[in-house]
């Protein structure tokens, strides 16, 4: 099952919105068949590992991450499959939550196949953390991935400051092109003007959208964004009650932009809560926050934030630099968890999950 899971990690940035799965056949110890969901619409990771493993698959067993489907998308339900192989057992780390294509243990059971469930779930779960959240809450999951000093400054104010080594930028292109989006405020564009593309050693298979929130829609169109608006889509959201809302949107739009209205809250913040449901609503399941550290500090506070990616770098940049939690409430013992910590060349990365993932990432 080990095995199946660092198979799954392959698709890496090419399946979504399916999620990320790896099958491997054995006749006792010796495997006979490997597979992964490699690409969107391609074969599934059982059909793969079972095509690799031919007549050997007759009586063996079946180790997937996630429990075969069944139902007919762009391939055939995989549970035929494993049904005509001939497979006797089948062990899965994780059920499917995906309403049409869940049960795929259940109707294995039915067909007098041993079925066991659960073995490495947490490392299955893990990997499609994005896709179970989605299924299980309907809204998109949020990883925060921030570039900060010693200090938890996010760099000199009012620059473009250069945080993390380029071992770091090499993680993070890998990030974006596991997620749907890459979201940012509108401050990272006046003061960095990044483009936001992931340009890692593997493109994904669509590239993220650029999502910028921008209440009055003031983002130029010299920025690099609009600019290479054919590389990657770009998304503006904006409050529809500003005065100059509608002259603007139309010149955004002109430019390609999709203008995307939400109302602020008393405290002149876009609301959250409809950000993520706009975004649901577009298909989008999953979403990289780059900052800055108003815009972090807001979906902190909000709780939408499940996993956070934090690169520190060795420097410091004293009081004067630029906070990376500005105005943020206090966290409760217990809310946040260490679950990776990584030297990346001069820097350090550390992955924290909250616990309102643990319920989704739970074993069974």
């Amino acid at each position: 099952m080990r095995e199946a899971v660092e198979l799954a990690a392959r698709g890496w940035g090419q399946v979504s919105p399916n999620p990320l799965v790896g099958a491997v056949v054995a006749q006792g110890q010796e495997v006979v068949g490997r597979g992964w969901h490699a690409e969107y619409g391609g074969e599934h990771a059982e059909v793969m590992a079972l095509g690799e493993a031919g007549p050997r698959a007759q009586g063996g067993t079946l180790y997937v991450t996630l429990e075969p489907c069944r139902h007919h998308g762009h391939t055939a339900p995989c549970v035929e499959s494993v049904r005509r192989a001939g497979i006797r057992r089948v062990v899965i780390a994780s059920r499917d939550p995906h309403s049409t294509a869940g049960g795929g243990a259940d109707v294995l059971r039915e067909a007098g196949l041993d079925v066991e469930i659960g073995l490495e779930a947490r490392a299955a779960k893990r990997l499609n953390a994005p896709f179970l959240w989605f299924h299980a809450t309907g809204t998109p999951f949020a990883s925060l991935k921030l570039a900060l000093s010693m200090d938890a400054r996010l760099g000199a104010p009012g620059v473009r400051t250069a945080v993390t080594g380029p071992q770091a930028w090499e993680e993070v292109h890998g990030l974006r092109a596991s997620h749907d989006a890459v979201l940012i405020g509108r401050g990272t564009v006046d003061v960095d003007d990044p483009l936001l593309t992931a340009r890692g050693e593997r493109a994904p298979r669509r590239p993220p959208v650029r999502i910028v929130l921008d209440s009055e829609l003031h983002l130029s169109l010299t920025s690099q964004l609009i600019r290479t608006i054919d590389q990657a889509p770009v998304w503006v959201v904006g409050d529809p009650e500003y005065e100059g809302f509608g002259g603007r949107a139309v010149e955004l739009q002109a430019a390609g932009v999709d203008v995307i209205p939400v109302r602020r809250e008393a405290g002149h913040t876009l609301k959250v809560e409809q950000i993520w449901k706009r975004l649901a609503e577009r298909g989008v399941l999953s979403v990289l926050v780059e900052g800055g550290g108003r815009v972090a500090s807001a979906l902190l506070r909000s709780r939408r934030i499940q996993r956070l990616h934090a690169f520190y770098a060795p420097i410091f940049f004293g009081e004067e630099g630029v906070s990376g939690f500005p105005h943020l409430d206090p966290s409760e013992p217990g809310e946040w968890r260490a679950v990776e910590r990584a030297a990346i060349g001069p820097d350090t990365r550390i992955v924290l999950e909250h616990r309102a993932l643990e319920d989704v990432l739970e074993p069974l």
